[in-house]
């Protein structure tokens, strides 16, 4: 029998003492004003670890686009009566985005919504606890996700805040998805 070579792991990146701290501080700026910010925050976070060289590189364009598009701003405007608004959220998933994991991540923005309103109100994005096997499999735990976690607590507040309850819409761009929504079955995902 032929010993198996030991394996060097690979070197702490240089960053690694400081990277919990620089997340943080990034992190509470993309909850409050920087949505899109929030599934790098998160991967580089679950590398915390086990930080690599590699997720130096990862940090350092974080930073470079952040600081790149600091004149971004987070635009809403209300223009309807309280009687004229609704609730919408977006869900929606990649398919196996995590490189490492296989995971797919889940996404969900809410929104108030009118004819004249488009108002933000949460935004989050997950990695999926299990791995898909297909993306209508990945859309369908994002679409519950978004549901179950944003949109019903985001409708008990507000029922409780207009005094009456408020419609909610759920949009969803892929196609397969919706189809076993609205049919309730699907023969490939029992």
């Amino acid at each position: 029998q032929q010993a198996e070579p030991d394996i060097e792991p690979e070197p702490s990146g240089y960053l690694q003492p400081i990277a919990s701290k620089i997340l943080m501080k990034i992190l509470y700026g993309a909850r409050m004003a920087r949505y899109d910010l929030l599934r790098a925050v998160a991967h580089l976070a679950s590398c915390v670890t086990k930080w690599t060289a590699q997720c130096d590189k990862d940090l350092h364009r974080l930073v470079s686009y952040i600081k790149t598009t600091v004149n971004y701003r987070q635009i809403s405007w209300v223009g309807d009566r309280l009687e004229d608004l609704s609730l919408r959220v977006y869900a929606d998933a990649d398919f196996a985005g995590c490189v490492r994991t296989q995971r797919s991540t889940s996404g969900a923005v809410v929104f108030m919504v009118g004819p004249t309103t488009r108002f933000l109100l949460s935004a989050s994005s997950k990695r999926q606890t299990a791995v898909s096997h297909s993306t209508p499999e990945a859309e369908i735990v994002a679409g519950a996700y978004a549901l179950r976690s944003e949109l019903v607590p985001q409708m008990t507040l507000v029922d409780q805040l207009l005094g009456n309850p408020v419609m909610a819409e759920v949009s969803e761009d892929n196609e397969a998805m919706v189809k076993i929504m609205k049919s309730g079955q699907s023969a490939t995902l029992r």
